[in-house]
């Protein structure tokens, strides 16, 4: 196949496009570094000021475009300035995607868009789907907006599927900032606090399989093992060889955090993939601390 990914050098782009390259051609948009690979071409992209005359002629005729873009929502305090760059560079992006979607001579058969389950309700232990309630949030308010940008493309006769991803457990990420909390002798969790993660490699692998497959709609990118952050913190306890954890409490986060504190490290959210187990797909790392050993203990 030929695929185009949007946002194809962070942290879920490096993995996924890693694996696409093995046995398609590849090009990656991107604002940064434009070094071209094997089975991979790197275009230089900005939404805000691109050509999209020139990018749509270059993607015509390619088979799927799966879009990552988006600024990182745990860079900073979450400002007035600082949420309306998250929810401007998603939205952006989005739009310019789907307007080079339109203009393509040859258009793609799908379009996969990334988003996230903070678009359903939270602190809940009720168990989520991809047909659960939403929530009023800043979160689920940018999730809602940023796949109804994508769902446009169906206008185009594109099929739109929706990527809405839990924690992501891989080598860097919140992973390494986690453990760096633990080797430092903290925690931060609720009590009862459940967290819903996916392995990276597994989010690759069901990225690919909802492309190869053609399918369509909201699928929660979570693993079928949601756990509460409690244990979680726990079993990184064990492996670093912590004996005891000093527990940081909510109203210290939310001083030094703001918002952005209280919903990253403190919301509780009991998400499950539905969709994709109802699709066939099977998850390969379901086991927390087994994917948390192989990527602290290995290279990988």
């Amino acid at each position: 196949m030929k695929i185009v990914v949007a946002g194809g050098t962070g942290f879920i782009g490096k993995r996924l496009v890693s694996d696409l390259s093995i046995e398609n051609q590849v090009i990656v948009l991107t604002r940064g570094e434009t070094k071209d690979d094997k089975n991979v071409k790197y275009i230089k992209w900005d939404p805000y000021k691109q050509d999209t005359d020139f990018l749509a002629n270059t993607i015509s005729g390619y088979d799927a475009v799966i879009n990552l873009t988006g600024e990182s929502i745990a860079n900073k305090r979450w400002s007035k300035k600082e949420k309306d760059l998250i929810l401007k560079s998603r939205i952006m992006s989005t739009r310019d995607i789907v307007e080079l979607i339109g203009k393509a001579k040859e258009r793609p058969k799908i379009l996969v868009n990334s988003s996230a389950i903070g678009y359903y309700k939270k602190n809940t232990n009720e168990v989520l789907d991809e047909n659960s309630g939403i929530s009023t949030d800043f979160l689920s308010k940018t999730c809602i907006m940023w796949e109804n940008e994508a769902m446009k493309a169906a206008k185009f006769g594109v099929s739109v599927s929706i990527i809405r991803t839990g924690i992501v457990i891989g080598k860097g990420g919140i992973l390494e900032r986690l453990d760096k909390l633990v080797r430092y002798g903290f925690s931060a969790y609720n009590k009862d606090q459940w967290l819903s993660w996916i392995d990276l490699q597994d989010l690759s692998d069901l990225i690919r399989f909802i492309v190869y497959r053609n399918l369509n709609g909201p699928f929660n990118a979570v693993s079928p093992n949601p756990v509460q952050m409690k244990d979680l913190f726990s079993m990184l306890a064990e492996i670093e060889n912590k004996r005891r954890l000093m527990r940081i409490p909510s109203f210290a986060v939310n001083l030094l955090l703001g918002e952005m504190g209280q919903l990253l490290l403190f919301s509780s959210q009991k998400a499950i993939p539905k969709k994709a187990i109802d699709s066939g797909f099977s998850f390969t790392n379901t086991d927390l601390k087994a994917t948390l050993l192989k990527y602290l203990k290995t290279d990988n």
